[in-house]
């Protein structure tokens, strides 16, 4: 029997949360493909956020509420 709501949207969204939470790169003055390595680190993190979002909308929204 499946669960009323999934966890793995939660857990998903959580572990962007955390992800966000880069303090061990505030020092690090590398580039990364001609950007600052934490501003590179924080364009792959919004790439990874609209996946798990996109997931999020299409796997968890109910089948009977098409909004027509």
């Amino acid at each position: 029997m499946r669960p009323a709501f999934p966890r793995w949207p939660l857990l998903a969204l959580l572990g962007l949360c955390a992800a966000f939470e880069n303090f061990w790169m505030w020092s690090d003055n590398g580039i990364v493909l001609g950007m600052p390595a934490n501003l590179a680190y924080h364009v792959g993190l919004c790439g990874a956020a609209a996946v798990v979002l996109f997931a999020v909308v299409r796997r968890g929204w109910p089948e009977d509420e098409d909004g027509d």
